[in-house]
């Protein structure tokens, strides 16, 4: 029961970190993607089915209090869990140097996946998705800088027993 209520609040932590805090605390429009973060937690600790089930779950939350296409950040949220839970048991996932390899690799796939998807649907308009600006870097550079941090808040409790295996 504990677990449950812990992964509701969890869900409701994330949720507004990333729908509500970038709203009104957003430098030059630069804020870091929680869920994404809190993905590749999950995946390079739990394995690579559970960070793909956490990409999935959160993917399609994002998609249904979104406007994008529908289903955009679902396949890229589940292809990085799953690709950062592969590394489960291969690399040393306390290593600040890691999670930012980590990070940057999934980082690179949601931004590459959602430039592909916005590519081959949209018709209007080109979506300046693949236009590398600086508001793309200072994104990367901004979950980079913050994934270790976040890291070792997670790590910190879920040693405490917070959150189960």
């Amino acid at each position: 029961m504990l677990k449950i209520l812990i992964s509701i609040f969890m869900f409701f932590v994330l949720i507004i970190l990333q729908f509500v805090i970038p709203k009104y605390f957003s430098i030059i429009n630069i804020y870091p993607n929680f869920i994404l973060i809190y993905i590749v937690f999950i995946g390079l600790n739990k394995g690579s089915i559970k960070g793909e089930l956490t990409g999935f779950f959160y993917g399609l939350i994002w998609d249904i209090l979104s406007t994008d296409i529908f289903g955009i950040r679902t396949l890229t949220f589940t292809i990085s869990g799953y690709l950062s839970g592969r590394f489960n048991k291969k690399l040393d996932k306390k290593q600040s140097l890691t999670q930012v390899i980590v990070m940057l690799f999934s980082l690179l796939i949601v931004q590459f996946g959602t430039s592909l998807i916005y590519l081959i649907v949209r018709t209007e308009t080109p979506y300046p998705y693949f236009e590398i600006t600086y508001n793309t870097w200072g994104q990367m550079l901004c979950n980079l800088i913050l994934a270790p941090i976040i890291f070792k808040g997670l790590f910190y409790i879920s040693e405490k027993k917070i959150i189960k295996n």
